[in-house]
């Protein structure tokens, strides 16, 4: 995914990962923790489970979004070079959170304190991420992207362990074993093989380190959404990344033809600059508020699903059957890092 599911995989507190004892107190206030209520306190509040509605509905919608989104992206590469469109892209996403923020009651104002975490947030999970992210795309297929983008809640995890953040339970290890695993079958299992020698193997470490940047930005994040609404700082750092993207994309920004873009050119920037960049993150932040973070969380397993059959129906992609088996040791690996812990618990009344 072009991974606009930023901040976004894992607002729900990973229950995959046993929580120190300030655990409780490190994530109150924040969208997905149990104990994130808009102006109430932080106890915990009992609530029924929302019936399948309308928010439902536009989350399936928004992974559709941004599973697509790769195929959009890699298809506009034929018209403009890879971060000639990024930059475009993100120069439309920027003016249309400026928008939002400006017509918003919070308005652009942050603390001083607040302001080197907002940039490193922005550099790492909008600049670098899409450095890797865009050169990693144009060195390897869509469909290889979208399976590779199944790794990111490992990272978040290993990541979340490694700051003390969280204790990885063992099953949580035995995930990420598998992950791992799963992984190399979706590499070396490409139908036409993989030339390690080639670009498509740094493709494949670009969008791995996309990935940990991802991580990065996810993980530092939860601080400052105690202070920065969800929607604020998803838009903040869209315009400030881009703002540090310029001289990555400056030179091929400078160089592009934008005469000779087609309206199916157009049509694609209009696509990923508006609804994978800006509304994939309204609906996402809107259903963390209605129906929380667990429950909104569990649709971002379907992101990589879709932009895998995007990818094989309109760029005629080509997939094993043995990248299948390790798409589902992947999700296995997800489940297990997360939840897995569950399965072996022991029941107390």
């Amino acid at each position: 995914m072009d991974r606009e599911n930023t901040i976004i995989k894992s607002q729900n507190e990973p229950v995959g990962l046993a929580a120190d004892s300030s655990s409780e107190s490190s994530t109150a206030g924040l969208p997905g923790s149990s104990v994130y209520r808009k102006g109430v306190s932080s106890k915990p509040v009992a609530e029924r489970a929302p019936a399948f509605g309308l928010t439902d509905l536009l989350m399936l919608l928004t992974t559709m979004v941004w599973g697509a989104n790769v195929s959009v992206i890699k298809v506009s590469f034929a018209e403009l070079s890879p971060h000639a469109f990024n930059l475009a892209r993100f120069l439309f996403s920027a003016l249309i959170y400026a928008f939002i923020i400006w017509r918003s009651r919070e308005g652009f104002a942050i603390s001083r304190k607040d302001l080197p975490r907002v940039v490193f947030l922005a550099l790492t999970g909008i600049t670098l991420y899409q450095v890797f992210f865009i050169t990693g795309l144009s060195r390897t297929s869509a469909s290889l992207v979208s399976m590779g983008n199944a790794m990111t809640p490992i990272f978040i995890a290993v990541l979340s362990t490694a700051f003390g953040l969280e204790r990885l339970r063992w099953t949580g290890w035995l995930g990420i074993v598998l992950s791992v695993i799963g992984f190399y079958g979706i590499v070396l299992g490409r139908p036409n093989g993989f030339n390690l020698k080639g670009a498509e193997v740094s493709g494949v470490f670009l969008i791995l380190l996309a990935g940990l940047m991802w991580a990065f930005y996810t993980i530092f994040a939860r601080p400052v959404l105690k202070k920065i609404s969800p929607t604020k700082l998803a838009g903040l750092t869209n315009i400030i990344g881009t703002a540090f993207y310029f001289p990555f994309a400056w030179r091929e920004f400078s160089r592009a033809d934008f005469s000779r873009v087609t309206p199916g050119g157009w049509l694609g920037l209009v696509y990923s600059g508006s609804l994978a960049l800006v509304f994939g993150f309204v609906v996402w932040y809107k259903s963390v508020e209605r129906v929380g973070g667990a429950r909104t969380g569990v649709y971002s397993n379907l992101t990589p699903v879709f932009g895998v059959l995007s990818a094989v129906i309109f760029l005629g992609d080509r997939i094993s059957w043995l990248q299948v088996l390790s798409a589902l040791v992947i999700f296995l690996g997800v489940y297990l890092t997360r939840n897995g812990h569950h399965l072996f618990k022991k029941k107390t009344e």
